[in-house]
């Protein structure tokens, strides 16, 4: 007996249908190829979906999957390598000589 659902596919034997993040083709290409953190994916699935997710939910999802979470060293490594490089002092407005 099977149910049709409009958006996604049934879990398990209840209405509900599978979420984004639940997605393990999704989760792979957030998490692992653009190395984005779970705050991150929660975040854009949020405004995505326009539906609340905590990075808690993700990290489970993660673990479901078998995805191995990245260590407190690589996430912290990551997020510096991915901030905004600062903007370098006395641009060229400023090597203008004022006549």
């Amino acid at each position: 007996m099977a149910a049709q659902v409009q958006e996604g596919v049934l879990v398990g034997k209840t209405l509900r249908t599978k979420t984004l993040y639940q997605d393990k083709d999704w989760l792979y290409q957030k998490y692992v190829k653009e190395k984005l953190s779970t705050v991150d994916i929660a975040r854009e699935y949020r405004e995505q979906c326009n539906r609340w997710c905590d990075p808690n939910t993700i990290s489970r999802w993660l673990k479901k999957h078998g995805i191995s979470m990245r260590s407190l060293a690589e996430a912290q490594q990551n997020r510096h390598a991915t901030m905004a490089q600062p903007v370098p002092r006395g641009g060229a407005a400023r090597n203008k000589k004022a006549r």
